[in-house]
């Protein structure tokens, strides 16, 4: 549970157009029109640190606890079992707790050639899930989005 507090941020983390990572600040990129021709729902699972983290804290925790319930050698196995216990639990509550539903689109550029792109993207808040037939624009560069027209 402890862990749970440190690790999960949020456990239905919808993407945000209103967040931006610090490495596309000032990327230049191209945009490119077009018409959402195929659209994949999928889960976009927490990356490798969140893990590691969750299972460093879980260990923490759990070796903390076992040493307030060993006493003399047996505080030892108690500290090195409840530790591994801990590290397993950070890690599966780290693993499935911060998982970001997204979608994986594929565009068709308007104009004569029609070049096809895919993009893989989180859904956001301020759009939702992308249906087949929506026109936008791809923004190329800087992680890469598709954005309906309007936006």
């Amino acid at each position: 549970m402890a862990v749970g507090a440190f690790v999960l941020p949020s456990c239905n983390n919808l993407g945000s157009l209103n967040r931006v990572s610090a490495n596309q600040v000032g990327a230049v990129g191209e945009v490119v029109s077009g018409t959402v021709v195929n659209a994949r729902n999928v889960t976009i699972d927490t990356d490798s640190s969140t893990k590691n983290m969750g299972t460093v804290i879980g260990a923490a925790v759990g070796a903390g606890a076992g040493q307030l319930m060993g006493k003399g050698s047996g505080r030892v196995a108690a500290t090195v079992g409840f530790g591994a216990l801990g590290a397993m639990a950070g890690r599966g509550v780290a693993k499935y707790g911060d998982q970001t539903q997204g979608q994986v689109l594929t565009i068709r550029a308007d104009g004569k050639n029609g070049k096809t792109y895919t993009v893989t993207q989180p859904v956001y808040e301020e759009i939702g899930y992308i249906p087949v037939g929506t026109h936008g624009t791809l923004q190329l560069g800087g992680g890469g989005k598709f954005l309906p027209d309007g936006l």
